[in-house]
């Protein structure tokens, strides 16, 4: 009885033996997924977008992506498959070109983000300097409102820009910076061209700054040259300089005065009429000057004849030199304003007949935008 029973036994585990060593068999037959590799994918993935590859290398990124996905659908259509027939070859190729694509994304996103990052600091820094000559030299004019809006809108953009550098948004940062390069340099080409226009009267200035001084030399007597850049009035006696005051003039002051409400100061060779003292003028003191004069008079006619002012337009009068400056700013309705001290002194020494000449300037345009 116990041979037997024993036999069975054998019998037993030998099949059993079988069954196992057939298990083995079958499993080391059945391929494994490439899991490992599809992971190593999907964290090379994660890394890049972390990096905003989707941002500054969008289309590696987007392979990258796809490769990932098509590694997930093929691991998945073979995993339907019956387990001796699954292939995975293909997945693991799509995962190791996923994975190869996210790091070459992550690589060029930080080559990239750091040339956007340079060079949006550089453009901020490089605009701002522009902005700071820019206001030095055109601030002082009257520039009409397209041009101030071009320059407040180019500001606006560089100080967004500053933001998006600080959160590092480089792409949207150097969007914008782009943006308000062109409007900065524009606004500077327009107000550098209408500042050449103006200096195209430099050689009749010259030509009334020195008869001015010629003539005080001549005589001896006092005469007010006046010019508008910079803003200063200088008393002379007997050809010598003897005082220069800081002057303001009217709110469009530059160019000539064209009629009457222009809030332009005139330019051109003058006297003073009367002295105007406390009780005589709602200003400190006041020196009024004979605008308009004959040369004024025609050139009005002439504007009026070839349309460059309304038909309906009326030529200015009432120019004084007076006093209440000192506030900051051109204000006046086109006189050309000193403060009271400096108004105290000038009415000393001036008289009725003292010549008045009112310039641009006597730099040429050249000096002047070299000494800002």
């Amino acid at each position: 009885m116990r041979g037997p029973l024993v036999k069975k036994l054998i019998y037993i585990l030998l099949f059993a033996l079988s069954i196992y060593l057939l298990v083995l068999l079958f499993r080391a037959m059945v391929p494994e997924p490439p899991s490992q590799e599809i992971e190593q994918a999907r964290v090379a993935i994660a890394i890049a977008r972390d990096h905003n590859s989707v941002i500054y290398s969008p289309k590696i990124f987007r392979e990258a992506r796809s490769n990932y996905d098509s590694a997930i659908i093929s691991c998945r259509t073979e995993n339907e498959r019956f387990a001796l027939f699954r292939d995975y070859e293909k997945t693991r190729n799509f995962a190791a070109t996923a994975q190869k694509k996210a790091m070459e994304a992550t690589t060029k996103t930080i080559a990239r983000s750091n040339d956007l990052k340079k060079n949006l600091e550089s453009e901020i820094k490089r605009l701002n300097s522009e902005i700071a000559s820019f206001e030095k030299i055109f601030n002082i004019m009257p520039l009409p409102q397209d041009i101030q809006k071009k320059h407040a809108k180019g500001k606006l953009l560089i100080k967004e820009a500053a933001l998006d550098l600080e959160k590092e948004h480089y792409v949207n940062g150097n969007v914008k910076i782009s943006e308000a390069n062109e409007y900065i340099s524009s606004s500077y080409s327009m107000a550098r061209k209408k500042l050449e226009e103006y200096f195209k009267g430099y050689n009749d200035w010259q030509d009334w700054a020195i008869g001015t001084i010629t003539e005080s030399r001549r005589t001896g007597s006092y005469a007010i040259l006046i010019e508008k850049i910079p803003a200063r009035c200088h008393l002379y006696q007997g050809g010598k300089k003897k005082y220069t005051f800081e002057v303001e003039f009217g709110r469009n002051w530059m160019g000539d005065k064209k009629s009457r409400g222009d809030m332009a100061t005139p330019e051109g060779k003058y006297v003073v009429t009367k002295k105007l003292s406390n009780g005589s003028t709602k200003y400190h003191k006041a020196l009024m000057i004979n605008y308009p004069n004959k040369q004024d008079v025609e050139e009005f006619n002439a504007r009026i004849k070839s349309g460059q002012i309304p038909s309906d337009a009326r030529i200015g009068d009432l120019i004084e030199i007076h006093g209440d400056g000192g506030r900051g700013g051109n204000w006046t309705q086109g006189c050309v304003a000193l403060k009271n001290d400096d108004i105290d002194l000038l009415y000393k020494y001036v008289s009725a007949g003292t010549p008045v000449t009112i310039i641009g300037s006597t730099s040429t345009l050249g000096d002047f935008l070299s000494n800002r």
